[in-house]
């Protein structure tokens, strides 16, 4: 009997000391443990892929972004001429009236 008592105090100890040095992990960002931040962004997003609202909004925010990325064909903002020994720097403005030509 007090060798079954041993035994289980031994095994809590060993627990704490194990969630004690877990903890102390988890403060240094080596671990994730018990202190857990809510669900993770994996989770978030499989929880969201059934609301058609969201999907409206993630679409419109992609096709915002690819909008603003890729721009109509242009020329280069750099122009080189060897021959001429001569760089013709053109001004680009981000989301305004493009530049006056001089």
């Amino acid at each position: 009997m007090v060798h079954a008592a041993w035994l289980v105090a031994g095994s809590a100890a060993a627990v704490f000391l194990a969630d004690r040095l877990l903890l102390a992990m988890e403060a240094r960002g080596w671990v994730h443990w018990r202190k857990g931040k809510g669900l993770s962004s994996i989770g978030a997003d499989l929880m969201r892929e059934g609301d058609p609202g969201s999907q409206a909004l993630r679409r419109a925010m992609e096709q915002e972004r690819v909008r603003r990325c890729v721009r109509p064909a242009e020329e280069p903002p750099v122009q080189v001429d060897l021959d001429a020994g001569i760089v013709r720097i053109r001004r680009t403005v981000i989301n305004g009236p493009p530049p006056r030509e001089r």
